[in-house]
């Protein structure tokens, strides 16, 4: 027996935790068709109708949840990025200094693609004029919707919540190359 698709189990395993057992089955029904090897093209029209039920069929920050959690690369407080991080926190008083030292940090790992300063607000933005999710980008011909991005911004998110832990972190997509943009940029505040 094949090995199930991650995208399809991870998926799954999110649904379970925030949703109802007669949503995951709207949502999922017939979706288990897919796997590693499928052609790009049939991992695209998966990736759009999973995501058109989403969209049909959960609330916006379900959905969000949802696929945040769904990123192929989570970092938690563990990680070499958190405690890199923490590190400079205890190193710079003065958070332009220590914001300024974390983006240089941050773009030495390429982790989280471009980041930069707009005053407080940190802007990333991952790729330019080419969509590099590993479901889409090679079967990517039309926009998809945008809800399908939010597993690269979960990604994103899981690094950049540790700069100022003790704040509300929110983050934003300004554009994705899926969902019809030129570049995959993502914008946090911290409240």
């Amino acid at each position: 027996m094949a090995k199930e698709y991650r995208h399809l189990r991870v998926m799954r395993e999110q649904l379970e935790k925030y949703t109802d057992i007669e949503t995951q089955s709207k949502i999922l029904n017939g979706m288990d068709y897919i796997k590693d090897s499928s052609k790009s093209d049939i991992k695209m029209q998966w990736a759009d109708k999973i995501t058109t039920r989403l969209d049909d069929y959960l609330d916006e920050k379900t959905r969000i949840k949802v696929r945040e959690n769904c990123a192929c690369i989570l970092s938690n407080e563990k990680s070499t990025y958190a405690q890199k991080i923490k590190h400079l926190k205890k190193q710079y008083i003065d958070n332009t200094e220590y914001l300024n030292a974390v983006v240089d940090y941050l773009n030495s790992t390429g982790r989280c693609g471009n980041v930069s300063l707009d005053g407080e607000k940190i802007i990333t933005t991952i790729s330019h004029n080419r969509c590099i999710c590993a479901v889409l980008k090679n079967g990517l011909v039309d926009p998809i919707s945008v809800t399908w991005c939010h597993c690269c911004k979960g990604s994103i998110l899981s690094v950049i919540k540790h700069i100022f832990s003790e704040k509300e972190c929110k983050m934003i997509i300004k554009g994705t190359v899926a969902s019809g943009g030129k570049d995959c940029t993502f914008e946090t505040i911290f409240k």
